[in-house]
């Protein structure tokens, strides 16, 4: 709905045709490809040269698609076969197809091209035409004098990308705004990403084009009207007439005629866009064009963004980090986003762009930052936040290197710069879903101090932002310092420079992965996160090339799919040795959910100080045996995301636990986390491994209110702390968490606990799950096949003995509900139990 541009409906010659699907495909070694005249001739003589082997390649898409499609690659998702694949950005690619003049007799003919990853040579009969450059930088070339009672041969070759670091290197050395995420970072294999991978169209009109428009919304002070201003980019002669039309979200239609520069309706009252727990999400559709060209089609939503102070950002001399939509500030709760899959022309990425985002909004985000190691989120993903409200956070393509992180400004970057920026941005201005913008990640000073709109870089980029856009607030970088990281003796010296930070990120025990969450002040918690393993049915589907175990730096496989990211180490100085990858998996998944949980709690409840606070991250590219995604990249969730899911959700509790783990009595400090005031009656309660309940507490409690502190015994082994809020309408909340006394291994006794035994039933909207043993069954889980998606209302959870929960269920597959499948019940300490599951 928003592309470029949409066809003409119901004309029988239309001025738009699409030449993408099918084209051919074949790599060569420099400029082998000119030495055979593969871009003159359709056909090559058979001689002492070997002719080329073309392969199907489809466009847009990727080369490493049509390669693996083609049987000439291994899939580099599975063992060690990316190592195999990495020689494909080596080469130069050569895509051809030929094709015919369907459309009417026009005066001007273009051959236009939305982007091309990263730069490309086009010829024409052997005619050279023009270069292409920039993922999202459009060219046209005329091509009005083709005979259309011919065939013509069209021929694209890729030159090999631009040579940028991957993950540790120098910012100060990047040459380009492609995305570096494909060139090895820790969330992904070096798969450097080459493809004619958006649209080939070409292009009739009568002398005047339209060829891009961005409704620009002006909203008076209170909300009441609304200007939308069409501004216009045109090419050729401006002397035929331009016509607009507004699609209302209700279906009405309004058109103008006239020049230009004068174009624009007026909405009075206008229907506001919202995110998704404020309101609706409606949306406006324009369409602009010039006598006898194709439309320019844009959806849009009315809304106003502004980032402004609260008490605590304006007291530090801070930037404002709050942010407030049509006038209503909000708590920013949500994750960070890496690409959806280092192939972005696979079959089915943008089903999988959509499941993520469905998984997000079930946990409660409201904001996702696309942050600057990836490409710009997909027209899949804005399109979907833009009809389901889920706010969007973008960085450009720019980012950290380790070695340096300053940003450049040799001339060949600031070229590239202005050439590709305005692109870049045109691709995302009129999604309403996109409320804040930054020039990139972790751009930092020589100092590593976080950069400012001083730096020479950064301020042309955000003059080229405001020229382009300008309706979004704009952030430098993230973090926006003073300081860069979440530091421990910085945060208890001073607090006050702890603004937007970032981490930490890995897993470190009882203590240490707690602490700095527990003493944070920043203002905005931008990007942190904890590793785990992902599930075992992922691991072993991927894990080709050799064993699954052991899943440490032994394991070359679980090096190569990860190695920023073992763990086994600080599994076994925790719950002691681990032989099972089953229960290992377990044990991962469960500590990054409880430090997951533990810092979005701790942020939430300093709401007054804190306006933002996103996990790093929500999903991954490619499959990794341990990552910090809280979804695996077969999009199964971990237990990360449920307890992510119940930190973020309306009504939430926090325990206001330092640590796990303590000295003596436990100390808690129950707090109620809640977007609304309300009132109900809090318990918890304290149990053993087998059940037995060692402390009890009930209290009246209203809300928005600082927790009271809660003394607790703890006995000498590992306990079940658990916290239930009910209300007039029943529960409200809950959340569990299992403590031990500060010792060697604290955890041990729940892998050593006596086993127990799961029963599953079949109830009105999904199961019902009965712990029928004598001891607690910890971290039960369910789990659908490969290739289910699956909603569960819970996952992770403790049950006491003869304790039981519903956990309502809903599965999907790309086609829609499965008609039949099983679904799996387990626990640590519990033998997997196998239910089938019907659709009713």
């Amino acid at each position: 709905m928003s592309g470029r541009i949409q066809p003409p409906q119901g004309a029988a010659k239309p001025s738009w045709q699409d030449l993408g699907g099918r084209w051919q495909l074949a790599g060569a070694v420099s400029e082998a490809w000119r030495f055979h005249r593969w871009h003159v001739a359709p056909e090559q003589p058979v001689g002492a040269f070997a002719r080329a082997s073309w392969v199907d390649a489809l466009v847009p898409g990727s080369v490493h698609d049509a390669l693996i499609r083609a049987g000439q690659i291994r899939d580099p998702n599975f063992g060690l076969a990316s190592l195999q694949a990495e020689w494909v950005s080596a080469r130069q690619w050569v895509y051809r197809r030929t094709f015919r003049v369907e459309l009417a007799p026009s005066a001007r003919l273009f051959l236009c091209f939305e982007g091309v990853d990263y730069s490309a040579e086009v010829y024409l009969n052997g005619d050279r035409l023009g270069t292409l450059a920039g993922t999202h930088t459009p060219a046209r070339f005329e091509v009005s004098r083709l005979d259309r009672e011919r065939a013509h041969l069209l021929v694209v070759v890729l030159h090999e990308p631009p040579a940028e670091a991957g993950q540790l290197g120098r910012t100060s050395q990047t040459q380009t705004l492609k995305a570096r995420a494909g060139y090895w970072w820790d969330f992904g294999t070096r798969l450097v990403h080459v493809g004619l991978w958006r649209s080939v169209t070409l292009q009739g009109d009568a002398g005047q084009a339209v060829v891009d428009v961005f409704p620009r919304v002006l909203l008076n002070e209170d909300l009441s009207r609304a200007e939308v201003r069409l501004d216009l980019e045109q090419d050729g002669v401006p002397s035929l007439p331009v016509t607009a039309e507004l699609v209302h979200p209700d279906g009405r239609r309004e058109q103008v005629t006239g020049p230009a520069s004068s174009l624009a309706f007026c909405l009075e009252p206008p229907e506001l866009w919202w995110p998704a727990a404020l309101g609706r999400q409606p949306l406006y559709t324009v369409r602009v064009w010039a006598e006898g060209s194709p439309p320019v089609e844009r959806r849009f939503g009315v809304r106003r963004v502004a980032l402004v102070h609260n008490r605590a950002s304006r007291e530090r001399g801070a930037r404002p980090y709050t942010l407030e939509v049509n006038g209503q500030a909000m708590y920013i709760r949500g994750f960070n986003m890496v690409p959806s899959d280092l192939i972005p022309g696979r079959e089915g990425v943008a089903e999988r762009e959509r499941t993520l985002i469905g998984y997000a909004l079930a946990a409660h985000a409201n904001l996702l930052r696309y942050n600057g190691v990836g490409p710009l989120a997909s027209e899949t993903v804005l399109d979907e936040c833009d009809e389901r409200g889920l706010l969007v956070w973008q960085e450009m393509p720019l980012t950290s290197s380790g070695t340096d992180n300053v940003p450049p400004q040799s001339p060949g970057f600031l070229a590239n710069l202005e050439r590709d920026l305005p692109a870049l941005v045109r691709a995302l201005r009129h999604h309403p879903s996109v409320v804040l913008l930054s020039a990139g990640n972790e751009l930092t000073d020589e100092a590593h101090r976080p950069v400012a709109e001083t730096h020479p870089t950064v301020a042309r980029m955000a003059q080229l932002l405001q020229a382009s856009d300008g309706t979004r607030p704009f952030l430098p970088t993230s973090p926006s310092g003073p300081e860069y990281d979440l530091s421990v003796p910085v945060a208890r010296a001073r607090p006050h420079d702890l603004h937007d930070v970032h981490g930490p990120w890995h897993y470190r025990g009882v203590r240490d992965s707690y602490l700095p969450h527990t003493v944070n002040r920043s203002l905005a918690h931008s990007e942190f996160g904890c590793q785990a393993a992902s599930r075992l049915s992922t691991l072993q589907h991927y894990l080709t090339d050799g064993p699954v175990w052991p899943m440490n730096d032994l394991n070359p496989q679980v090096v190569h799919h990860g190695e920023w990211w073992l763990m086994a180490h600080r599994i076994e100085e925790v719950f002691g040795p681990v032989e099972d990858p089953g229960r290992y998996v377990r044990l991962t998944q469960a500590a990054q959910a409880d430090v997951l949980r533990h810092a979005l709690g701790w942020n939430r409840a300093r709401r007054g100080e804190c306006s933002l606070s996103l996990v790093w991250q929500l999903n991954e590219p490619w499959p990794n045996a341990h990552n910090t995604s809280v979804i695996d990249y077969d999009l199964k969730p971990k237990f990360s995301y449920y307890r992510c899911r119940e930190a973020n959700a309306p009504v939430a509790l926090h325990l206001g636990l330092p640590a796990p783990v303590g000295d003596g009595p436990l100390t808690a400090c129950p707090q109620v986390l809640s977007d609304t005031p309300g009132s109900g009656r809090l318990t918890l309660q304290l149990h053993t491994v087998t059940g037995m309940m060692v402390a009890h507490d009930s209290r009246p409690v209203s809300w928005p209110a600082p927790g009271q502190p809660l003394t607790l015994p703890l006995p000498a082994s590992p306990c079940l702390l658990r916290a239930e809020l009910r209300g007039d309408g029943g529960l409200l909340a809950r959340t569990e968490q299992w403590v031990a006394p500060e010792a060697p291994t604290p955890f041990a006794p729940l892998v050593q606990a006596p086993a127990t035994s799961l029963s599953v039933a079949s109830s009105a909207h999904g199961l019902v799950v009965r712990n029928g043993g004598a001891s607690v069954a910890s971290w039960v889980s369910l789990e659908a096949p490969a290739g289910i998606r699956e909603h569960f209302s819970d996952s992770g959870f403790a049950l006491l003995p003869g304790e039981e929960r519903e956990v309502l269920v809903s599965l999907r597959t790309p086609g829609g509900p499965p008609a039949s499948t099983t679904l799996t019940v387990q626990a640590l300490n519990a033998p997997p139990v196998t239910l089938s599951w019907v659709t009713a």
